[in-house]
């Protein structure tokens, strides 16, 4: 037998050398919190297809992933209305991963009935929130004290609480919620879809927000008050409804930013049927640019903005649909008229940015980088033109 040298052993003792292992459910552990508790930084938690009846889940700080096996949403974690789904409060930083899950059935008089993130920021991808209750705030997820989690291409749909159904973040908690859907969500006050307060900031990139409901009071799709200022990017704010103002969106001493975006149809029982804003005199007021306003009821913005440039602001929505637009700096799906405020080319519906001119010379597959691909590339199309 091949001898080990004791040098090295006594090296990786010294240096506590652990190796990521896969962990399975049901196979290696029967629950999910099992598998947890047994897992070091660096483990995956590999979930077989299934529905597992488990709540306040806890990574308890620790850097692993937990997800389906196969990475599809296979797997069902429904907390019965036992409480939380998911507790992420010991600073979990970006290598905590929650991903491929269908997160259901949470419940609690507290914060939170989907996930609870607090003094953390974790990555929560290509999950399924919903059908989760709070009685206070957050139905889907709730965010606390400087959370920055990244939400990223989720559908948080039919939650239910008193504030901020899908989404509610507060004291400085900056969440990056992108190429996610949110819609179907419903609160009793502020924030059917989401609600950010005392100086939180979300980014919110290429979502839709559709749907949702504030039964009794503002912000039907978004609710931001006091000096909390989102960035909405290229994102979709339609056909939520209020029972107060703002049916699409409501700020108060907040400044909020709304670049490529579209609000339309929205419904509010009172003023801003689209945006509802009110200016304390400090001059807090939204900012848009390249954005249509349109179709909402009882009227489109109630206060003042920024104008920036190419904004379309009217009672019809007259745009039909999206479509590529080629700029210098890359593509985008934009409406026609956005498009050419870039001064952009617009491609048009069913074309897709694969179609795009190169961005460099070059650069025929268009892929940002001139290789030995693009060579190939011209040497296969070698020959008479037809």
């Amino acid at each position: 037998m091949r001898s080990i040298c004791p040098a090295l052993v006594a090296t990786l003792a010294l240096a506590g050398t652990s190796f990521a292992a896969t962990i399975n459910v049901p196979g290696d552990h029967a629950t999910i919190q099992g598998a947890i508790d047994a897992s070091s930084n660096g483990d995956v938690i590999a979930i077989a297809a299934g529905t597992y009846y488990e709540h306040s889940l806890n990574p308890d700080g620790k850097a692993i992933t937990i997800g389906s096996a196969s990475g599809n949403l296979d797997v069902t974690i429904d907390a019965q209305q036992g409480g939380s789904v998911f507790f992420i409060w010991s600073g979990e930083e970006e290598s905590t991963v929650i991903r491929d899950l269908v997160i259901t059935g949470g419940s609690t008089s507290y914060h939170g009935g989907g996930i609870y993130c607090e003094y953390s920021n974790p990555i929560i991808l290509n999950c399924m929130i919903m059908g989760n209750t709070s009685e206070d705030e957050g139905g889907g997820i709730y965010c606390d004290y400087y959370s920055k989690p990244t939400i990223s291409h989720c559908i948080i749909s039919d939650n239910s609480a008193k504030y901020g159904a899908g989404i509610s973040c507060r004291n400085g908690s900056d969440p990056t919620i992108g190429n996610c859907t949110i819609t179907g969500n419903s609160s009793i006050y502020g924030g059917g879809g989401i609600r950010c307060m005392f100086n939180s900031s979300p980014a919110i990139l290429s979502c839709t927000i559709s749907n949702n409901n504030s039964d009794s009071s503002s912000g039907g799709g978004i609710y931001c008050f006091s000096s909390s200022s989102p960035m909405i990017l290229n994102s979709v704010i339609e056909g939520n409804t209020a029972g107060g103002g703002g049916g699409g969106m409501y700020f108060i001493n907040c400044i909020p930013t709304l670049t490529l975006c579209t609000i339309k149809n929205n419904t509010s029982q009172y003023d801003g049927g689209g945006i509802l804003c009110y200016d304390d005199g400090s001059g807090q007021v939204p900012t848009l640019a390249l954005t249509s306003v349109c179709g909402n009821t009882p009227n489109q913005i109630y206060d003042s903005w920024d104008d920036f440039f190419g904004n379309t602001v009217n009672n019809e929505c007259t745009f039909s649909t999206t479509g590529p637009c080629c700029v210098t700096s890359g593509c985008t799906s934009l409406y026609e008229a956005q498009c050419a405020d870039l001064g952009g080319t617009w491609l048009g519906e069913g074309d897709s940015c694969e179609d795009c001119p190169a961005s460099c010379t070059g650069d025929l597959d268009n892929n940002g980088i001139v290789n030995i691909d693009d060579v190939l590339g011209v040497i296969g199309a070698w020959g008479v033109c037809p």
